[in-house]
């Protein structure tokens, strides 16, 4: 099967959390776009493990701002395959009140020095942040909600479909 980058390797090798392991260990050393040689359902497995890493470290706001949140969509489709449509529809809803490519274009031009912390108050009204925050806290991270399970059962059950 394709691995990040088109690299071929063996699904035997694999479980659904194995993959997942490996996948995390070697995702953030490739660019996005060999992620996209990969197999869907890998693809999959990259955006919620990219996402997941974003909103853990640096919240959705970052995530919307930064490069990763153009791909949002994917993050979207990502949770679907799963199961996990209720933060497939949070994520949704976010994105329509602060659209990832809005968000980044007012990031880029309000930033004044590389490293310069921004409000986001000053990209977006203070009711619609609010709204956005108060999303966030409905996510799986924020919740007693675990996708790692169905992610992993996802995994393996496409795992199977290649061996």
């Amino acid at each position: 099967m394709k691995w990040l980058g088109g690299k071929e390797v063996r699904p035997e090798d694999f479980t659904g959390e194995s993959l997942c392991e490996a996948l995390a260990l070697e995702l953030f050393e490739h660019p996005v776009q060999d992620w996209l040689c990969s197999e869907e359902f890998i693809q999959n497995a990259a955006f919620l493990i990219a996402f997941d890493t974003e909103l853990a470290m640096e919240g959705i706001f970052c995530f919307l701002e930064n490069s990763y949140g153009q791909y949002a969509a994917s993050v979207i489709q990502a949770f679907q395959a799963i199961g996990d449509f209720q933060d497939a529809g949070i994520l949704t809803e976010i994105c329509h009140l602060a659209p990832p490519a809005y968000m980044r274009t007012q990031f880029l031009h309000s930033v004044q020095q590389e490293y310069e912390i921004l409000n986001h108050a000053d990209t977006l009204p203070a009711s619609v942040a609010e709204q956005i925050e108060l999303l966030e806290n409905q996510l799986y991270l924020n919740t007693d909600s675990d996708i790692w399970p169905r992610l992993y059962a996802y995994l393996d059950e496409n795992l199977k479909k290649q061996g």
